[in-house]
């Protein structure tokens, strides 16, 4: 039969070839529901921002819409690699009114959202998409169930969103009870015309103080509610009665010298805050009062906040403020402000005597009674006068020139005065070298405030320039008609150097006081008319005018200026070599040596050079007295070997010379103790063994040192010892539950042997010794016990056997699996 296609067939499948196009095209178009993507499209959170997350119950503004056309609103689980939907389905529709719709996301699940409308140009799904998530509220909660209704409560808040609005509310509180307890922490606003909400406004996770000062006792019953989401959330808090807040005097009286500062205790209960007063007009002419914080918050216990009064600054200045911040102070994180002040006219320092002191815990600055009607506690402030100043009081002293800056860096909350004299080798000493740090210490019970100031880095910074208080440093004399040259703090003099002296420390409970004269800076400065020259003795004073109101009550009566002074003599750099360097040791205990006049503590290094013999640098620091002692060794080496020698300070001098090595005496080894407990012995016995050393010379030496025992290395590495100085190197077990034999050991010192000798296990008894030979006997046999058959097979095939079976069961297995193959293919 001929297969030839007809005319008829050839139409016939043109038309279903046409069908089955067009049907496809249909199906796509079906599919699509009549609705293309809009490229257009942008997503907007309420502050007009693009975006593509937003939380749930949030209105999305959707913009480059067409007027008038009809959009689908799609959910999906995920996006492909290309963008395309997976696991959509259809949420909602709209017809835009304009270019842009407002879409109300209340009740949507969160996941995935993409818009289908005219437009689509090339964009994906995914391009047209948001995601949407739940707002959550992780932690809303006060931190205690219960709050006093004079105290502060901490409401905590955490979300997994950054910064949003709440409203709160509760039943019983109308929105001014809610402005009172939350303003302080929040921008607040009222919500309703109700008078009952009220919002938070730019919210962030924290702790936030809520204050129930004044509220009614009683259970409350909090609602959050995020105003653009439906994220809400419950919180209760008890308000219930306070105990009255407390406070009092720490100590019954308070005793200080004027020019100090006096701190005065006080102790609140119950309370973070009181109000204190010093003095009154009527007793002593000058009344200031103070409301104290306790940086802590006190529930049931006490806290103390400890009042720092500057008792020159308090009187200078405005009466009405006490001179700023300056007057009173508090310790570590506590605060102290001047709410009312008053004083005599033209009071410049606060006179010796009793003042008045008085806490208590409400002030009203237009109502004097309501303090005195609250007043709790009563004590005195007593000032007594200076004493005067000791004429050894001032010392001069140096440090090394690289020690300088860390000196000036100071901190008094890390590091002591002593600490600091210790770690920077800062000494008395008559001598400072040009370039080595000059300061100045001061020992007083007394002119510490003046001091106070932190930010006051010199003389002139604290305003420490006036003539009847001053530093001073004075120059020899120059000849019988004049007097000699001055440097001094006071402002106007033309060797005015209140700029180049710096206050380090100022410590009143050691009464302690340090300052660094910065003689450089005075040396290069245009404005001090002498300059400062070396090679000269200077005196260095402190001086108070008898006439100063700081004066002690001596000086004023005797009618003496007080002054305490100390000299120095300012000299160049000098440096130098001992001549005995010329002949070094060749020994172990060879030492450079040498004196200059540099600050002690300073570093100096050397470098000895024997041109294809030995090269070695080292270094040592300047002892009290000038001199410095750098060791080498040069034990190793033969004498008459020529060498130079350079060596240099820190600062910059130096010096040379040439040599050449001399007889040494040569180092005696180490001498060693090898020892064992038991000394002797028997089976059965735990034995140790132990190696000392020591080293007979009195300088350091080290030699390598091996250990061997029964074959094995127990020790391999160099001891290294301080003259004199002696080390165990081995303390371990040698050998647990002996055996019976002979066990061999040698000490090996730089390669060779120093010590070896046989230790010996012996047995007990006849009787103890046959029962263990016998059993020895049996173990080095291996026994019919462990061989597991007479032909030395194990039962369980040994390890290297094939789990199950052995290897010719799984040939003979493989075999047959291979011809039932082959059956069932043909």
């Amino acid at each position: 039969m001929t297969n030839e296609i007809t005319y008829r067939e050839k139409g016939r499948a043109a038309i279903l070839a046409a069908l089955m196009v067009l049907s496809v095209v249909a199906m796509s178009t079906a599919f699509v529901g009549g609705a293309a993507a809009a490229e257009n499209a942008q997503f907007e959170d309420s502050d007009g921002d693009s975006s593509s997350g937003f939380y749930e119950g949030q209105t999305v503004t959707i913009t480059g819409l067409d007027d008038g056309s009809d959009y689908d609103i799609r959910f999906a689980d995920d996006f492909d690699s290309d963008g395309e939907a997976e696991g959509d389905r259809f949420e909602d529709e709209f017809t835009a009114d304009g270019s842009t719709h407002e879409l109300d996301t209340t009740g949507y699940e969160t996941g995935y959202y993409y818009i289908n409308g005219p437009n689509n140009g090339d964009t994906s799904d995914e391009d047209r998409s948001f995601e949407l998530r739940n707002m959550d509220f992780r932690t809303a909660e006060f931190e205690d169930d219960t709050v006093d209704d004079n105290e502060n409560a901490t409401l905590e808040i955490d979300t997994n969103r950054a910064e949003y609005d709440l409203n709160i509310s509760a039943d019983g509180l109308d929105d001014d009870d809610l402005h009172n307890i939350f303003n302080e922490s929040f921008t607040t606003a009222q919500e309703d015309d109700d008078g009952e909400v009220l919002t938070l406004e730019d919210v962030n996770d924290g702790k936030y103080d809520a204050d129930f000062s004044g509220i009614d006792t009683g259970e409350y019953n909090f609602s959050l509610e995020s105003t653009d989401t439906s994220a809400e959330a419950n919180l209760s808090i008890e308000v219930v009665e306070g105990q009255a807040g407390g406070i009092e005097f720490s100590d019954s009286d308070v005793l200080e010298t004027r020019t100090n500062t006096a701190v005065i205790g006080v102790d609140l209960s119950e309370t973070d805050t009181g109000y204190l007063k010093v003095g009154t007009m009527d007793e002593a002419g000058y009344e200031a009062t103070l409301k104290v914080t306790d940086d802590d918050s006190n529930e049931d216990e006490t806290g103390t906040v400890l009042v720092q009064m500057n008792t020159v600054a308090a009187a200078s200045g405005d009466a009405a403020t006490l001179n700023g911040a300056d007057a009173y102070t508090a310790a570590g994180d506590d605060s102290v402000e001047v709410v009312a002040a008053d004083a005599i006219d033209d009071l410049d320092a606060l006179g010796t005597g009793d003042y008045p002191l008085s806490v208590s815990t409400d002030f009203d600055a237009d109502n004097e009674e309501v303090y005195d009607d609250n007043e709790e506690d009563t004590s005195y402030l007593t000032l007594e006068n200076r004493q005067t100043l000791n004429s050894d009081a001032v010392q001069a002293q140096v440090a090394p020139a690289d020690s300088i800056s860390d000196i000036r860096d100071f901190d008094s909350d890390e590091q002591t005065i002593a600490g600091l004299i210790e770690d920077e080798n800062i000494s008395d000493t008559d001598t400072v070298a040009q370039d080595d740090g000059l300061l100045v210490s001061v020992s007083s019970d007394s002119l510490h405030a003046f001091f106070a100031d932190d930010d006051a880095e010199t003389f002139e910074d604290a305003g420490l320039t006036g003539e009847n208080f001053n530093l001073t440093i004075s120059g020899e004399d120059s000849g019988p008609n004049a007097n000699p040259p001055e440097w001094t703090t006071t402002d106007g003099d033309d060797n005015y150097i209140g700029d180049h002296v710096e206050i380090i420390e100022s410590n009143q409970s050691t009464e302690t006081m340090l300052f660094h004269v910065d003689y450089s800076s005075i040396q290069d400065d245009a404005d001090v008319e002498d300059d400062l020259p070396t090679e000269e003795t200077y005196d260095v004073s402190l001086n108070i005018d008898h006439e100063w109101e700081y004066a002690s009550e001596e000086a004023q009566e005797d009618e003496e200026n007080e002054e305490s002074t100390d000299s120095f003599d300012l000299e160049d750099r000098e440096f130098d070599l001992d001549d005995s360097n010329e002949e070094l040791p060749a020994s172990a205990t060879a030492a450079v040596t040498g004196d200059t006049n540099v600050a002690p503590g300073t570093e100096v290094s050397d470098r000895l050079r024997s041109s294809g013999n030995f090269t070695q640098s080292e270094s040592a620091y300047v002892a009290d007295d000038g001199s410095f002692e750098i060791a080498h060794d040069l034990s190793e080496y033969s004498e008459g070997i020529p060498y130079s020698l350079d060596a240099e300070e820190d600062g910059g001098a130096s010096d040379s010379l040439n040599g050449k090595t001399i007889a040494g005496d040569a180092l005696q080894s180490f001498n060693y103790d090898v020892s064992t407990d038991p000394e002797e012995p028997m089976v059965g016995d735990n034995v140790t063994g132990t190696v000392e050393v020591e080293n007979p010379n009195d300088v350091s030496k080290s030699e390598d040192v091996e250990f061997v025992f029964d074959g094995e290395t127990l020790y391999n590495d160099t001891v290294e010892l301080d003259g004199n100085g002696s080390e165990t190197i081995v303390n371990e077990t040698l050998l647990e539950t002996a055996e019976k034999g002979d066990y061999e050991w040698e000490l090996i010192v730089d390669g060779e042997s120093e010590e070896s000798g046989t230790l010996t296990v012996s047995e007990e008894s006849d009787d103890e010794s046959g029962s263990e030979s016998g059993s020895g006997s049996g173990d080095e046999s291996g026994g019919s016990d462990e061989s597991g058959s007479d032909d030395g097979s194990s039962d369980d095939g040994g390890s290297d056997g094939t789990p199950g079976f052995g290897v010719g069961v799984a040939l003979v297995a493989l075999l047959g699996a291979a011809m039932l193959a082959l059956r069932r293919q043909n």
